[in-house]
């Protein structure tokens, strides 16, 4: 006698990592936005559709959860960036690559700090500075890597960012963002693009780069101006009047010994 039974579909493989990274990602905006003080756990996961026992299976605890959001992002930032310019040989083209890349993750970079300083208030400070830590070697050696730079002066970049991710939530949309980006272009494109080829040709364009960018108008303008001034004085008349000057010195001398 044949029996027939049902035959129930195979039970879903879950990759954990990636079902993580996906409860994250959803995850962000809530923490970011909302604030880590104005939401719990239960409302956590209501929100990204899951069951609390289900975001509690994968992360403890919120300060659990910031934690591991904050590495998450960090990392997945920096390998994008990686992997965007891994087949490129060109520093011209890395940097201009790096340079749209820093535009379009504009909000990314606001939200880590928002993720930082929430972290830095309600978590151990010890895996504050580790986890910091790690973001900025992490950062630090993928731009000095691709970018053939020293990591002090990709650690630099990196802190710049820092603070110009802070400044930008004072801003509505991305135009004060975007300017300060550009205003980074034109200081570093000398020393980064050209320098490796040409250092003379990179020591010129970082000069004018200081005149027009770096230095401040008024001094730059007194300075050439007191110059122009100095360069239009008569050398040969000035050195015969000093001459004479020191012949009618001697020649008082002379006079007041003799007396």
């Amino acid at each position: 006698m044949l029996i027939l039974r049902e035959v129930l579909p195979l039970p879903k493989i879950v990759n954990r990592n990636e079902y993580r990274q996906k409860l994250l990602e959803k995850s962000l905006h809530l923490f970011t936005r909302i604030g880590y003080h104005n939401i719990n756990m239960k409302e956590i996961a209501a929100e990204i559709g899951v069951s609390t026992g289900t975001l509690y299976h994968y992360f403890p605890s919120k300060e659990n959860m910031l934690a591991e959001m904050i590495a998450w992002i960090g990392d997945k930032n920096v390998q994008e960036y990686i992997q965007r310019t891994s087949s490129v040989e060109s520093i011209h083209d890395r940097f201009d690559m790096i340079v749209d890349f820093w535009k379009e993750k504009s909000e990314l970079y606001e939200n880590i700090v928002l993720l930082a300083i929430d972290m830095y208030r309600n978590t151990d400070i010890d895996q504050w500075k580790a986890l910091y830590s790690f973001f900025a070697e992490r950062y630090t050696d993928g731009m000095s890597e691709r970018l053939n730079i020293s990591r002090q002066f990709a650690r630099s970049i990196f802190i710049y960012f820092i603070g110009l991710s802070f400044h930008s939530l004072a801003f509505d949309g991305n135009y004060e963002y975007n300017r300060q980006i550009d205003f980074l272009d034109k200081i570093f494109r000398p020393v980064i693009v050209d320098a490796p080829d040409d250092i003379d040709k990179a020591a010129r364009k970082f000069k004018e780069v200081a005149r027009v960018f770096l230095m401040n108008s008024l001094v730059t303008e007194k300075k050439t101006i007191a110059k122009k001034i100095k360069d239009t004085k008569p050398k040969k008349a000035k050195t015969k009047t000093n001459k004479a000057v020191t012949k009618r010195k001697v020649g008082a001398r002379k006079t007041q010994r003799k007396q």
